[in-house]
């Protein structure tokens, strides 16, 4: 594994967990990157964490590992929510489908499914025998009331933008045991829209106790939530799918990504599913650890929000996006651990991928920002956090290319704590970061422009043709050409720049078993457990 040569300095770590609460305190962090001529100074607030007092479990023992309280507390049990608890919400439910290693689809509560020929009407039959964690029996009726859920207008939820080919008011059950999706118009690929993790199952009726008390039918329920402390959830031994491997699972909530790694270093968490290459360094040579790489769709970005000066202007996008040396980021700030992205969030595993070769040229940046009124340059804000270990490396890196064009980057660093709900979206230009979806998938739900979660707020109806027709396109060559040219449009207008897609490190202490090298929302969670 390649030495680092991007150094944090004076970082302030959290170290050992504490056994009390304090207040915040606001500590300097200075970040240099090598072979870059500046030094950033940021400031920050540091907050204590608690942790919970072991009980006693049976002898398949405790599961520990930690929660970013990226929602400032506010995390929800609904899955649909956009501050939905995304952990606790992979393993308390269970969805109709999820994708294996390579990406397709395979039965879970769902046991099989077919379309008709225009691919608009999908039947699924549903697994028999599989009961709540209140004892009830899973039927029909509770995917009807999930999707009631997922589109309830009330919540303005961006799983409805993904999931708007399904007709809400046709979706039928049969009997007990069937469940029919009527389409707006042809749709191949639905059972990929729903795989994703936000798709758990609710219990019918479940809702209004869902913060206490989340009904699923998943490998591990409730027994005590503390966002901040430790939440715990012991094993659901009634499984469908088999009795979980451990007794309970502790989630403990840590506010500061490299306090994460000092956490899972002094043994107090079992697994960071999210480390850089210099974090991972400080377990590779201990027994104690296995260290995993998983290819990802993952990817960090910086967004312009597109109705406000100057990024309202296409030219100053453009030319913000062509000072990106895109290599220079991968080699830096991922120390190679990554593949190239094309301002677009569609990643090489993906069918319908396209693959472009965006500019890194200056002068025509210069010329760009000239043609738009600022021939001497501009001052941007951008806002980032600690809450992801790649953001604030990126901010500087980013900082010292745009500065070649005279952009002027001024980094704004806001807490983690609360990041999701209080910086994110809420400036001009800010950092963000998403896991691996489907193209039609991401294309829809961050980019449509009626979408909740459309963050830079562009909108162009020939990407949404595009999108449109893609889905109803049942011929797949033509359907990829569609998806592409949606890709296009966003890389050339958009106003979101995406440099990376991650190779992603993982850590574990070597005693956890089951935790294959893919992402946390394929795995079978009741499969994990410990050997020591």
């Amino acid at each position: 594994m390649k030495s680092t040569c991007l150094a944090l300095t004076n970082l302030v770590v959290l170290g050992l967990l504490l056994t009390a609460c304090g207040a915040p305190a606001i500590e300097k962090e200075t970040i240099i990157v090598e072979g870059t001529p500046q030094v950033v100074e940021v400031t920050k607030e540091v907050e204590k964490i608690v942790t919970a007092t072991p009980e006693p479990v049976d002898d398949r023992g405790t599961f520990r590992f930690s929660t970013d309280v990226g929602e400032g507390g506010k995390e929800s049990f609904n899955p649909v929510l956009p501050n939905r608890w995304i952990m606790p919400i992979m393993f308390v439910y269970d969805r109709l489908v999820i994708l294996d290693a390579n990406g397709q689809p395979i039965p879970r509560l769902a046991v099989s499914w077919e379309a008709n020929e225009a691919a608009q009407r999908w039947v699924f039959k549903l697994r028999e025998g599989v009961v709540f964690h209140n004892g009830k029996p899973f039927t029909s009726a509770d995917v009807a009331y999930t999707f009631e859920n997922i589109f309830n207008p009330e919540l303005d939820s961006p799983v409805a933008a993904v999931l708007d080919v399904i007709d809400p008011e046709k979706i039928e059950t049969p009997d007990e045991h069937t469940v029919v999706f009527n389409l707006k118009s042809g749709f191949v690929d639905l059972p990929l829209l729903l795989s994703d993790y936000r798709m758990g199952i609710l219990g019918e009726g479940s809702l209004p106790t869902i913060e206490q008390n989340p009904i699923g039918t998943g490998p591990f329920k409730l027994e005590k939530s503390d966002v901040y402390g430790t939440s715990v959830f012991v094993a659901n031994d009634d499984y469908w799918d088999g009795k979980p491997g451990v007794a309970r699972i502790e989630l403990v909530g840590i506010t500061d990504a490299d306090a994460t790694a000092q956490a899972l270093l002094a043994g107090q968490i079992d697994w960071n599913n999210y480390v850089t290459l210099e974090q991972a360094e400080l377990f590779e040579d201990n027994p104690d650890y296995t260290v995993f790489e998983v290819t990802t769709g993952d990817w960090d970005g910086l967004v312009m929000d597109v109705t406000e000066p100057p990024f309202d202007d296409v030219r100053v996008r453009q030319a913000l996006k062509m000072v990106v040396d895109r290599q220079e980021i991968i080699d830096v700030v991922l120390q190679g651990y990554g593949a190239m992205a094309y301002d677009h969030p569609v990643w090489p595993g993906d069918a319908y991928h396209l693959k472009l070769d965006p500019p890194h040229d200056i002068e025509k940046a210069k010329e760009l920002l000239a043609e738009a009124g600022y021939p001497d340059g501009l001052t941007v804000e951008l806002v980032t956090s600690d809450i992801d270990p790649y953001f604030l490396p990126l901010a500087v890196v980013y900082k010292e290319q745009a500065a070649e064009a005279g952009i002027n980057v001024e980094i704004k660093q806001v807490p983690a704590d609360g990041y999701w709900s209080e910086g994110w979206m809420q400036y001009p230009f800010f950092m963000t970061s998403w896991g691996e979806r489907t193209a039609d998938q991401v294309l829809n739900e961050g980019y449509r422009c009626a979408s909740p979660w459309n963050e830079s707020h562009w909108c162009n109806d020939e990407f949404e043709q595009a999108l449109d027709d893609a889905r109803a396109e049942l011929d797949r060559t033509r359907r990829t050409e569609l998806y592409q040219e949606a890709q296009r449009l966003t890389a050339e207008y958009g106003g979101t720049i995406i440099p990376y897609h991650l190779k992603t490190i993982t850590v574990a202490k070597t005693r956890i078993k089951g935790l294959p090298p893919i992402v946390s929302d394929k795995l079978l969670w009741h499969e994990i457990y410990i050997e020591d």
